[in-house]
């Protein structure tokens, strides 16, 4: 990872002062296709879409905002991650479309979507000097050029996944620990069912990617440098690697690890209403989920799942077991989760620039992030301020977020950036095909068809 040259201190006083500087611009002017040439403005109007953060979170983000910019109103919309997939487009073509928008590296996006988007590498370098690059963690605006080399999108903040979270109130009350491997979590799931609750909860129901990390973090227990080799092309899906990942898959299904129910729908709201009703034990979610700890956000989640007077239980990350035994445990793997876009037909450019700068540029803003628990802070050097935040047990959650913390930022491992989207869609297919006790193919034969509907790309190599 790349670091800052000044001291923190210095370098992230430096980096707000620049912020601040570059935002006291000329309100904007010009047409939406010379947005390069539009100054940060300080009064109008932003419509933000995105499929996260949740919108308690964004308007966090935008009332803080307009503590500093109070006459630019951010209106922020949230989506469904396949409804965002199939709104945005549309509405980018038919001029209807936000000013900003999410953007992240996984799939292809920054390709599929940065054609709508402004180049943004001339408002980093006015915002944090020449050495812009060097302000963010180590990767990140990479991951968010399109392969014409423009930044389309201004990172706000990185993700890990490749681990689980467990009720911890479950557990206790079912005598039992967090699975480390194949056997304990058998073991787990034989306890947690009699007392009535579900084990592990996982949504692999329709088109979302979701099922993709369940499928990575099997097979980095069975190999931890094969999924990206695969992805690269420079393995095969269907190697003997793909076979035994498919393999422990159907067998956690004839185990009763994996929920009866999969199929019915997609990780959210399958899998997430059931964990935050507190009726599952366990749930594969990344970092994002780290919000949940926070005693607010706790409630405001459960309430949002249908739970009436909600009383939050303590939820703590724990490392992905290893199902495969053979010692290599789970690598963790993370990227760039997302930034903002700006829309290059935008009739908002200038008060579009002054909000994106703010959230991702500045120290004000990507503290806010830090603290949200929702994201790793792009801005190097930004820690949550753990005496602004009220864990649901601080003593106990406090240690354990700290160094999921810590383990997050130091993955070196990919999580979609290098997956084609093709790819991702054909290991939803396959996994889907592999749980479904109806489907009657060899494993073999689901993970040729894995490999022929894949795409392996030249990214990252």
């Amino acid at each position: 990872m790349s670091r800052i040259k000044m001291s923190r201190a210095r370098g992230l006083a430096a980096a707000g002062a620049v912020v601040a500087l570059a935002l006291s611009g000329c309100a904007a002017g010009g047409a939406a296709g010379g947005g390069e040439e539009v100054e940060p403005a300080e009064s109008g109007e932003v419509v933000w879409w995105g499929w996260t953060p949740d919108t308690p979170v964004a308007e966090r983000y935008i009332a803080a905002f307009n503590e500093e910019y109070p006459d630019i109103k951010v209106t922020y919309k949230n989506f469904e991650n396949v409804d965002f997939r199939n709104a945005i487009v549309p509405a980018l073509d038919s001029g209807t479309g936000p000013d900003i928008f999410n953007l992240s590296p996984a799939g292809g996006s920054p390709d599929t979507y940065g054609g709508y988007a402004l180049d943004l590498e001339p408002l980093a370098a006015d915002v944090l000097g020449s050495d812009w690059e060097s302000k963010f963690a180590g990767g990140y605006a990479e991951q968010l050029r399109a392969s014409d080399g423009r930044l389309v999108s201004m990172p706000l903040g990185g993700m890990a996944a490749g681990f689980l979270w467990v009720n911890q109130d479950i557990l206790d009350e079912a005598g039992t620990q967090a699975p480390t491997d194949y056997d304990s979590w058998v073991d787990a799931c034989e306890k947690i069912s009699a007392i009535g609750k579900t084990c592990y909860t996982m949504g692999a129901g329709g088109e979302d990617t979701f099922p993709t990390e369940m499928f990575h973090s099997i097979a980095n227990s069975v190999d931890p440098e094969w999924f990206i080799k695969a992805a690269t092309g420079e393995a095969q899906w269907d190697d003997p690697q793909g076979i035994e990942v498919l393999e422990i898959l159907q067998k956690m299904r004839d185990d009763g690890i994996i929920a009866a129910n999969a199929l019915d729908g997609p990780q959210y709201p399958l899998a997430n209403e059931a964990f935050m009703k507190g009726e599952a034990a366990m749930v594969q979610m990344g970092f994002w989920y780290t919000q949940y700890a926070e005693a607010e956000s706790c409630k405001t989640a459960m309430e949002g799942a249908g739970v009436s007077n909600a009383t939050c239980f303590v939820q703590l990350p724990a490392e992905f077991p290893d199902v495969a035994g053979k010692g290599n445990g789970s690598a963790y793997f993370g990227e760039a989760d997302y930034g903002l876009a700006i829309n290059a037909d935008s009739e908002n450019i200038g008060a579009a620039k002054t909000f994106l700068s703010w959230l991702t540029m500045s120290e004000a803003g990507q503290q806010h992030v830090a603290n949200a628990l929702d994201l790793l802070p792009a801005l190097q050097g930004v820690t949550p301020a753990w005496d602004e935040i009220a864990l649901v047990d601080d003593a106990v959650q406090r240690p354990a977020i700290e160094k999921l913390i810590a383990d997050s930022a130091a993955t070196t491992q990919s999580r979609q950036w290098q997956t084609h989207e093709k790819t991702l869609d054909a290991i939803v297919l396959a996994m889907q095909q592999v749980l479904d006790p109806s489907i009657d193919k060899s494993i073999e034969d689901i993970a040729a068809e894995m490999q022929a509907g894949s795409e392996p790309t030249d990214i990252g190599k």
